[in-house]
């Protein structure tokens, strides 16, 4: 009986634990039937709530910056003539324009319309003009008083002045004359500061960076002299070919220009007539009396250092006034372009003291290049001070 009593009992356990076991599994598939539901409601939900946001960004206009704009009419333009290169401009500073709706209408870029704040009515083109082996893109965005792209000449040319420091209008030139100017710009390599702008809007930019390397204004052997002391011709010089050589340099040591800066510079002409230490007058009228044309980089002229200084008795190359109230007065010692009609060898420089001196082109100074950035040249920021230099687009 004992035996009997033992079996059953074992029995009855092992059912009871079976029909545990049985319960706790339906427990668990239920609760893995509940997670499934709630997670597909929840991937259900995050579906619906993207498309709501797709829904609600393709109804939605997104504001653009006028940067962004100006930025796709630039992209726009490129694309158009990389599509139509028989409509790019071919002769040296030529201009082409084509208009925003013009891009529109083949679709390289949406209407402005789609793009500017509502309320606002904006009309837009993009001028390219060939300097050289490139091309200048400068899109000009106009939003009536809400926006309207400024060239870089504008901005300058607002701040003219009739006494103190700061920019002048000398005829049809605007010229920075003064000690404290803000004309400082920043390109891509280096820093440069205004000299002028010209009648047609261009401007001249002087290097206002690192000291370059030393070398002669010209070292050959000059026959009249009897020595290597220079031949006092720009067109022939050495500092023309190192001008020519550093305009060019993509060196990481050596380079004062990107391709980016080279493709906002136009050609001009540079004043390179030999004048004397007697000689009265710093507007250039001496100077240009003769020029070399088509040029990308060069020196500046007596007159040019002249101009710059505001005191009334800097008249000559030879007075050491022109070294007051005067900018261009660096406490370096660099050549200038103009030579000496006096002889074959001399050529003019300005000492560290900023007195404009003379002596034979087989000295040493530094060069201080100048260059000439395109009229339509666009502003993005800046206030022309040292800490704030102008930077373009």
């Amino acid at each position: 009986m004992g035996s009997n009593f033992n079996v059953g009992s074992f029995n009855a356990i092992n059912m009871d634990e079976e029909k545990k076991s049985s319960s706790h599994k339906g427990d668990d598939n239920e609760l893995k039937k509940k997670l499934l539901f709630l997670g597909a409601i929840i991937i259900g939900g995050v579906l619906i709530l993207f498309l709501i946001l797709f829904l609600v960004s393709s109804f939605v206009q997104k504001n653009y910056s006028y940067d962004e704009i100006e930025e796709i009419m630039h992209d726009a333009a490129v694309q158009y003539f990389k599509d139509n290169p028989s409509k790019l401009p071919e002769d040296e500073n030529q201009r082409v324009e084509i208009d925003a709706s013009t891009l529109a209408s083949y679709e390289y870029m949406k209407p402005l319309s789609e793009y500017t704040k509502d309320g606002a009515n904006c009309t837009g083109k993009v001028s390219v003009q060939t300097n050289g082996s490139d091309y200048l893109y400068s899109p000009r965005l106009e939003c009536g008083d809400a926006y309207t792209t400024k060239s870089l000449q504008e901005a300058v040319t607002e701040q003219v002045v009739t006494e103190g420091y700061g920019l002048y209008q000398v005829g049809d030139n605007y010229i920075y004359r003064g000690e404290l100017v803000d004309n400082y710009v920043q390109l891509d390599l280096a820093l440069w500061r205004i000299v002028k702008v010209n009648a047609n809007g261009q401007i001249m930019l002087i290097y206002a960076d690192e000291k370059l390397k030393s070398s002669s204004w010209d070292d050959r052997y000059n026959s009249q002299e009897g020595y290597n002391k220079g031949i006092n011709n720009y067109g022939t010089s050495r500092v023309r070919e190192s001008l020519e050589l550093l305009y060019e340099s993509n060196e990481e040591d050596d380079a004062i220009l990107s391709d980016d800066d080279r493709s906002k510079l136009v050609s001009f002409d540079l004043c390179i007539a030999k004048r004397s230490t007697s000689d009265v007058g710093k507007d250039n009228s001496i100077e240009c009396s003769e020029t070399f044309s088509n040029q990308k980089i060069g020196l500046l002229t007596a007159s040019d250092y002249m101009m710059a200084s505001l005191d009334e008795n800097c008249q000559t190359v030879a007075d050491r006034a022109c070294q007051n109230y005067n900018y261009l007065n660096n406490d370096d010692k660099w050549w200038l372009i103009t030579a000496s009609n006096g002889n074959t060898s001399d050529v003019y420089g300005v000492s560290t003291s900023g007195v404009i001196d003379f002596g034979s082109a087989s000295g040493y100074k530094s060069p201080r290049p100048v260059i000439m950035l395109d009229a339509n040249v666009m502003l993005d920021s800046g206030k022309g001070t040292l800490e704030k230099p102008y930077t373009i687009k």
